[in-house]
């Protein structure tokens, strides 16, 4: 799977470090995508994922979450 091009607010969201961060937006609009990049890039800079609180809104969600982060760290 091709990873997709960010926005520039996008890519803000991913690259920010002022603290915690809350990204809402339209379904569809990318949010998963940007939220799985922004954990994995906090992890590749040591960060560890059990201190993160990281919260969707459905099951299905989370799990696909999870597969993006497990997909991107192994690749």
């Amino acid at each position: 799977m091709a990873k997709m091009e960010l926005t520039s607010r996008q890519k803000q969201a991913v690259e920010s470090r002022g603290g915690n961060l809350l990204v809402s937006a339209a379904a569809g609009s990318g949010k998963t995508s940007v939220l799985a990049r922004r954990i994995v890039s906090l992890i590749e800079e040591g960060a560890d994922i059990r201190r993160m609180l990281i919260v969707t809104y459905t099951n299905l969600a989370a799990a696909e979450m999870r597969d993006r982060i497990r997909r991107e760290l192994s690749a």
